[in-house]
């Protein structure tokens, strides 16, 4: 399959490295310094079940929409930030409005948050757009071109929101999808319901990524006190009353089944706080306050939440001062 990575930090460029070494076409979309090193040195990979390092394509997000067509490619693969994801959108129907192309690629989103399917497509209603989670995965850019990950980097895939109006041809082609990820030996499930599983994720990220980057902690770290255990549970509960008032029905059951995996997945740095360490934007309004408004919407507070969000914009503050 031919594909274009927009977005191709750590989590882009590990699935990239995997999915070249299994004879896949891929164009790796970055900017800045990142960039220059993979067009100049190519790209180098380091996990402790792969080392890559090869030549690779790599553009502007410019460069692919002056210079290429969308039917060139069978999937989009979104790895941005969830801040970015409107503008995205935006650019990719101009590119698909100027080309007049009758086929569409697959638009896959595989970023932090359960809105960013939502705005790709409504900007870009006649792709399929699918939803995705990278879940068991730690990745860092070590320095412009060179990525280090950790993790078995499972993947989660369906067509977004659900499959209940799937076409029969759409879903062959998340089947195929499927495949080609397996055979670039990638673990990777379809779920019939992605937005349930986007949302079993947010209260994952809503739990432990806001408290480790407050308390510049890994995961395993942050896990290992007792005291902060009901904080963590108090977060991910609203972020389950949260997933209601979007449609989204998450039982106790599935809560605890989420703080469970917490409690016992490998420690990484979560990426709000390698953002944090690094004075980058940080994913606040995608992790806590898609949280906080699902509660009001819903006449409750999310006391936990808002006062997480509001000692770590503190903490930001003070940092850039």
């Amino acid at each position: 399959m031919r594909f274009a990575i927009i977005g191709a930090g750590g989590i882009g460029c590990y699935y990239a490295a995997k999915l070249i070494e299994a004879g896949e076409t891929v164009s790796l979309i970055a900017r800045g310094e990142h960039l220059q090193a993979m067009q100049q040195h190519g790209l180098q990979m380091k996990h402790p079940d792969l080392n890559f390092h090869q030549k690779v394509t790599a553009l502007t997000l410019d460069n692919l929409i002056s210079d290429a067509q969308p039917d060139q490619f069978d999937v989009l693969i979104i790895c941005l930030k969830g801040m970015h994801t409107q503008q995205v959108a935006e650019q990719l129907k101009g590119w698909f409005e100027q080309s007049g192309a009758a086929n569409h690629p697959m638009i896959f989103s595989l970023q932090n948050g359960v809105e960013n399917e939502k705005q790709l497509q409504q900007a870009l209603p006649d792709a399929l757009v699918l939803g995705g989670i990278a879940r068991r995965i730690g990745t860092h850019i070590i320095k412009p071109g060179l990525v280090e990950a950790v993790g078995p980097a499972e993947v989660i895939l369906g067509a977004w929101p659900n499959h209940q109006k799937i076409s029969d041809n759409e879903l062959e082609k998340v089947n195929q999808l499927e495949k080609c990820f397996k055979n670039a030996s990638i673990p990777t499930d379809v779920s019939a319901d992605i937005n349930k599983e986007l949302w079993r994720k947010l209260i994952v990220n809503n739990g432990v990524n806001p408290v480790c980057t407050l308390l510049e902690m890994e995961t395993g770290e942050a896990t290992h006190y007792p005291s902060l255990m009901p904080l963590i549970r108090g977060a991910m509960n609203e972020a389950a009353v949260a997933a209601k008032a979007n449609g989204v029905e998450l039982s106790e059951d599935d809560v605890e089944g989420m703080f469970q995996l917490i409690s016992t997945f490998d420690s990484i740095k979560p990426s709000m706080l390698v953002d944090r360490e690094k004075g980058k934007p940080l994913e606040m309004e995608e992790i806590i306050g898609v949280v906080i408004r699902g509660c009001e919407s819903l006449g409750q507070d999310a006391p936990y939440n808002r006062s997480i969000s509001t000692l770590l914009a503190i903490e930001v503050d003070r940092q850039k001062a």
